[in-house]
C-alpha cells in the first residue's frame, strides 16, 4: 500500500506541476487588448522620436521610389544623440502618404506581427500633418513633445556687396565660390541638434539682389550670364592637396539631387549657352547628391558659380564660407512640436 500511495502521489504531483505551468499560457489571450495597444503605441513613438532611422548615410528620407525597398526603419530624430529633436526633412517625408503605403508604415515604423491600424499626427505651430484613420475608442495612444530642427541657409544679399564685389573688373570668365569645410562642420564638439551636416540635410545657397553686384560701369548692363554651377573637392590630409572637379550629371535636372532656380525658373547646373540672371540665384543641394561625392570628415567641397560675359557684367567674386558664422549661414531656432501616435 505504501508503494502504491507513493507512485500515485508522484503522478498526482507531476500532473499538478504540468497544469500549473500551462495556466499562464491559457490566460495569455485574456490580457487587456488596450494595454497591448498602449505598449505598441509607446514602442512606435520611441522609434520615431529617438532614432534617425536606417539607412543614415545617405538618409532614408532621401530615397526615391526606385530605392524605397532600401528603407529599413523610419525614424525622425536628428541622431541617436538627440532624442526628441526631429529633423524637418524626415518629418516631411514620413507624412508623405502618396509615397508610403499602409504596409510601409506597418513594416518600417510599427514593426508588429499583427496588421495594426494607426494614426500619426504632428503639430508645430499652425502646421499640422496627419496620416492614417481616425482612431476608435479603446485605442493605444502616446503623445511626445518634440523640437524641430530646420536646415540652415546661406543668404548672400546687398550686405555682402563690400566683401564680394570686386573694385576692378575681373576677367570675362569668373567664378563665385561657396565653400564647405567638413572638418569644421562635422566637429564632434558641436551639438548634433545644431550641427550643419550636409550628409543629412540640404545645403541652401541663395544670392539675392543680384543687380547690386553688377558692373555698373557698363551702362547697358542689366544682367549677367551664369555659365554653369560645378562641384569641386579636396582632401587637405593628402600630399600636395588640390581641388578636383566632381563628375556629375550637370546638364540633367534632377529634383531628387538638387534644384537650381534662376529668377524663379528651374534650370540644370549647365544650361545650354548659359542663362541670364537679373535678380536672384537659389541652389538647394540635397544629401542624396553629397552622398555621391565620396566626401569624408576631412573633405572640402566647393560650389562654384561660373559666369561668362564679355564685356564683364558682374563683379561678384570671392569665397563664401558655409560655416557656423551666423552672418554666413542662418540657422533657425528649434521649433516646439507634438507627435501623437494611436494604434488599434
Amino acid at each position: 500500500m505504501s508503494l502504491d500511495f507513493l507512485v500515485g502521489f508522484t503522478i498526482f504531483m507531476l500532473a499538478l506541476i504540468m497544469v500549473v505551468s500551462m495556466v499562464p499560457g491559457l490566460l495569455a489571450g485574456l490580457e487587456s487588448s488596450e494595454i497591448d495597444y498602449d505598449a505598441v503605441a509607446y514602442r512606435t513613438g520611441v522609434i520615431l522620436v529617438e532614432d534617425p532611422g536606417w539607412p543614415v548615410y545617405p538618409p532614408w528620407e532621401m530615397k526615391t521610389e526606385a530605392y524605397k525597398d532600401e528603407i529599413e526603419r523610419m525614424g525622425l530624430a536628428v541622431s541617436k544623440e538627440t532624442p526628441n529633436i526631429l529633423l524637418s526633412t524626415k518629418v516631411d517625408k514620413f507624412f508623405n502618404d502618396s509615397f508610403f503605403t499602409e504596409d510601409d508604415y506597418r513594416d518600417r515604423a510599427i514593426f508588429g506581427d499583427i496588421p495594426y491600424s494607426y494614426s500619426f499626427l504632428f503639430r508645430s505651430g499652425s502646421e499640422v500633418k496627419q496620416v492614417g484613420d481616425a482612431p476608435p475608442s479603446g485605442h493605444g495612444y502616446i503623445r511626445r513633445v518634440v523640437k524641430i530642427k530646420e536646415p540652415g541657409a546661406a543668404v548672400i544679399d546687398t550686405s555682402f556687396v563690400p566683401q564680394y564685389k570686386a573694385t576692378s573688373a575681373p576677367s570675362a570668365d569668373q567664378e563665385f565660390i561657396v565653400r564647405l569645410n567638413f572638418s569644421q562642420l562635422l566637429d564632434p564638439s558641436v551639438d548634433p541638434a545644431y550641427r550643419i551636416d550636409p550628409r543629412t540635410e540640404p545645403v541652401n545657397v541663395t544670392i539675392t539682389d543680384f543687380d547690386a553686384f553688377l558692373n555698373m560701369t557698363e551702362p547697358s548692363t542689366t544682367n549677367a550670364t551664369l555659365k554653369n554651377v560645378t562641384f569641386w573637392k579636396m582632401d587637405p590630409t593628402r600630399p600636395s592637396p588640390r581641388f578636383t572637379r566632381i563628375p556629375f550629371t550637370y546638364n540633367t535636372m534632377d529634383p531628387g539631387l538638387y534644384t537650381l532656380s534662376l529668377d524663379g525658373n528651374l534650370k540644370s547646373l549647365a544650361p545650354p549657352g548659359g542663362v541670364e540672371v537679373f535678380d536672384n540665384i537659389s541652389l538647394v543641394l540635397k544629401p542624396a547628391a553629397t552622398s555621391l561625392f565620396t566626401l569624408d570628415q576631412n573633405s572640402i567641397l566647393d560650389i562654384r558659380f561660373n559666369f561668362d560675359d564679355d564685356p564683364v557684367r558682374t563683379h561678384i567674386t570671392g569665397i563664401h564660407h558655409y560655416d557656423y558664422n551666423p552672418t554666413n549661414v542662418t540657422r533657425p531656432d528649434l521649433k516646439p512640436g507634438v507627435l501623437e501616435v494611436a494604434i488599434w
